[in-house]
């Protein structure tokens, strides 16, 4: 923040104030009421063959499957809804449903969604009205190892609570520190996931008493932390009682459930700040147990909920927000706005953290969006801000331009390594989806690795085999190191000597869109 923006002679712009969104009952501070969603729809929702229950054949996925898991979602009744291994599918998901998405938080919603600057992935806004909003994130945690599966096969509370804490808990330490400061300031905050642990207010002394697969209460760590955040539990909140109603959503079956299953509830939607429930249902197979809202043939392994609220929407902090982090020289840049709503307010363009505008319109009024021509700019980092008549900033939030038809790179800092050091890796023009990740990959001398099979979107895409692991943390451009604190896939710290590329594969799925240059490790 800060600084004065110096007026360019590229002042080629258009489109002023495009969009203004019509006003709600929000608007006038009035509540909405709002239905938020939970749903993991199984790696991109058509891996699964419906007609069989197995792993569909099909390169190109089961359209089919697709088709009934968005069917899932409006039977739901949904407003906004939070995807579990969309496996880049989010926004194949909104265009079916006519919705807009969020890629970087694998969320869609009928509501316009905002990503703020400041926010780097960990949240989106929701617009229910102009300058009214709500806050939307997203959980999929670690599964394994499953604690349910280790108590089932003999293991104590105290190693439970080791696992827990351990696997799952250090996943929601970054929401536990930004979240509640969003519910602080009369925002409400929902959190949809699929968790992969039970929760605290189900694991009871009744529980365990009326369920053999819960020999022990247990204060399982990740839910009681939210908990603690000021995090509600709204499935727990409408139906208070564990033992009644247990509202299993793992699993109504599926090609990775087990013989000897352990069965709770894992998806939950979370809920800070001033937002009231009203409800909340399961979603699953028709006349499956504690199902409210059933569907025939169900598309997924985990059954989903949808809690409903009355909330009265926050007031949306002034930002600007590029509609897309990423695009092509040439393409037009939507800009959205929530200003002051002073005369001589402005949006620009400008180099990162730079002071030269680029390209400015002028604003009117407090909430809306500018278009930019991008035809006249260079390839780089650049910033959206927002002025005022000084020319001080008053928001700021970056964004890249590549040239058109520019693929996607990873780039390691060596040719050679010594065993046992460091991997620096660094990449740009990434999709910058939530769960974009680096793998890496021992290769054949003389080999010809085909890394980005075309069309292939099921199964492992000739991606299977990977090493060590890193997520992009949503960055379109942006840098990490393998090392020893890596996640392992087949390979473990530090790789044996020989030759290996690095390879960026999308949203938690095996399609990869880049590799590097081979490189080698050598013998110390």
């Amino acid at each position: 923040m800060g600084g004065v923006i110096r007026r360019a002679a590229l002042l080629a712009a258009v489109g002023l104030v495009a969009c203004i969104l019509p006003a709600t009952s929000a608007a006038d501070g009035g509540t909405v009421r709002l239905r938020v969603m939970t749903l993991n729809i199984f790696y991109g929702g058509d891996e699964l063959d419906l007609r069989t229950g197995d792993w569909c054949a099909l390169r190109r996925g089961c359209s089919a499957t697709f088709e009934q898991v968005v069917r899932t979602i409006r039977a739901s009744g949904a407003d906004v809804v939070g995807l579990e291994e969309a496996e880049h599918s989010t926004r194949r998901v909104a265009r079916a449903l006519g919705w807009h998405a969020s890629e970087r938080l694998q969320v869609v919603s009928r509501y316009p969604l905002i990503d703020p600057p400041g926010a780097n992935g960990l949240y989106v806004f929701v617009q229910l009205a102009p300058g009214k909003v709500v806050a939307i994130s997203n959980s999929h945690l670690p599964s394994d190892p499953y604690g349910p599966y280790l108590v089932r096969d003999g293991g104590t509370a105290g190693e439970l609570d080791e696992l827990e804490r351990s696997t799952r808990l250090p996943a929601i330490q970054q929401q536990l520190a930004v979240l509640p400061g969003l519910a602080a300031r009369g925002i409400s905050v929902f959190v949809p996931g699929d968790f992969n642990s039970p929760s605290h207010y189900d694991w009871t002394p009744a529980v365990a008493a009326a369920r053999a697969d819960v020999p022990f209460a247990f204060d399982w760590p990740v839910s009681r932390a939210y908990a603690e955040a000021g995090f509600r539990d709204p499935y727990r909140e409408a139906h208070p009682d564990p033992v009644a109603k247990p509202g299993f959503t793992w699993t109504p079956g599926g090609v990775e459930s087990v013989p000897n299953e352990v069965h709770d509830r894992i998806d939950w939607v979370l809920v800070a700040g001033p937002a009231r429930t009203l409800a909340s249902e399961i979603v699953g197979e028709r006349g499956g147990p504690d199902v409210d809202i059933g569907i025939s043939p169900y598309p997924t392994d985990h059954r989903g909920v949808v809690s409903t609220f009355a909330v009265g929407p926050g007031d949306a902090p002034v930002l600007v927000a590029p509609a897309t982090r990423r695009l092509a020289i040439g393409a037009s840049l939507d800009v959205v706005f929530h200003a002051p709503g002073r005369r001589g307010e402005r949006v620009a363009l400008v180099r990162a953290r730079g002071t030269d505008a680029l390209a400015e319109q002028e604003i009117d009024g407090r909430d809306g969006t500018v278009t930019f021509d991008t035809a006249a700019l260079r390839r780089g980092a650049y910033d959206a801000v927002l002025l005022d008549r000084r020319g001080n900033v008053v928001s700021r939030a970056p964004f890249w331009l590549y040239r058109p038809g520019e693929p996607p790179r990873v780039t390691t800092s060596k040719r050679v390594y010594t065993k046992g050091k460091p991997i620096d890796v660094s990449w740009s023009n990434a999709p910058g989806m939530r769960w974009d990740w680096l793998a890496i990959y021992r290769v054949k001398p003389g080999s010809k690795t085909r890394y980005a099979t075309p069309g292939c979107n099921t199964g492992y895409c000739g991606n299977e085999g990977y090493l060590l692991y890193e997520y992009t943390k949503t960055a379109i451009e942006g840098a990490t190191a393998f090392s020893g604190s890596s996640a392992t896939g087949d390979g473990a710290w530090p790789l044996r000597p020989g030759l290996y590329e690095v390879r960026l594969l999308l949203d938690d799925g095996y399609k990869s869109v880049a590799k590097s240059l081979r490189f080698r490790i050598v013998p110390r």
